[in-house]
């Protein structure tokens, strides 16, 4: 009778050790197998690309910290549209449903908002950049600003007291190619290449004309541009101090057909008799901002 409760004795502990033994077995293989998040990023302005360094995931949640957009793709690309430091969560999950989180901070570059008017104040023009500026300090026109972020082609100059802007012809590169449209005969611009051209008085609002480039091998020879809505709307000439003025203006994009991937723009400053005072700029290229 002992020796049975003893052989049942030995058999119970036999079969909890066979099942602690399986236990642990299963919770190895179940270590083994628990998701880990991690990813890294690398970003072009404020377009991030992540890259998803995680392990046993099958399903993602990206929390991109600007309380916009999440995504399940596993290695998404973003576009901010805020700045400064910013939370970015991870969320992996795998077949169980076990999950894992990570959370990492980025820097997002800082986001500029211009809203140009055309009204003589300038203050809206501190956050662009200088195109050009001529640096030998002769000439009327020394510095210009060019912002295209909007329906609007806008352009800042500034230059000593001689920049009256009484009349001038504006050479305007719309496609991006220096071989096409006019090639001026002078190095002023030669090989700048414009398509359009506007011709008159820019701070008076009032009879410049504008014209398209049908000339053939660079030379000479433009088609008065006609119909509603052909127009530069330009500021008067502002006096800074005593010794700058400045002007703004802007030019629809729809008036200046199909752009490249860039604007340029030179000038030749004319007085009130159609005489030069001043080319700008001076170098044999156009003032040009990319798009």
């Amino acid at each position: 009778m002992k020796k049975i409760k003893l052989t049942k004795y030995i058999a119970i502990v036999l079969a909890l050790l066979l099942l602690t033994a399986c236990s642990s077995d299963s919770s190895s293989s179940d270590s083994a197998t628990k998701p880990v998040a991690d990813f890294s990023f690398t970003n072009d302005g404020s377009t991030f690309t992540f890259k998803n360094l995680s392990t046993n995931g099958t399903k993602y949640r990206w929390d991109f910290g600007d309380l916009y957009f999440t995504s399940s793709e596993k290695d998404p690309v973003y576009t901010y549209q805020i700045g400064g430091e910013i939370r970015v969560s991870l969320t992996v999950t795998n077949d169980a449903g076990e999950e894992a989180f990570i959370t990492k901070v980025i820097t997002a570059p800082r986001i500029i908002i211009i809203d140009i008017k055309i009204d003589g104040e300038f203050k809206d023009w501190d956050d662009v950049a200088v195109t050009d500026q001529n640096t030998s300090g002769n000439g009327s026109i020394q510095k210009i600003k060019i912002w295209a972020g909007g329906s609007n082609v806008n352009v800042y100059l500034e230059g000593n007291k001689k920049m009256l802007l009484e009349l001038a012809r504006l050479f305007i590169n719309t496609d991006g190619n220096t071989q096409t449209g006019f090639l001026h005969p002078m190095h002023w611009l030669e090989g700048a290449g414009a398509e359009f051209l506007f011709e008159g008085p820019i701070v008076s609002n009032g009879w410049g004309t504008f014209f398209d480039y049908t000339g053939t091998n660079g030379a000479w020879g433009w088609t008065v541009i006609s119909g509603s809505g052909i127009n530069l709307n330009a500021s008067s000439i502002v006096s800074l101090n005593n010794t700058t003025n400045a002007i703004e203006f802007n030019i629809p994009k729809s008036q200046l057909g199909t752009l490249g991937t860039s604007v340029g723009i030179g000038i030749n400053e004319l007085n009130g008799g159609w005489g030069d005072v001043a080319y700008f700029p001076e170098g044999p290229k156009f003032s040009t901002l990319k798009l």
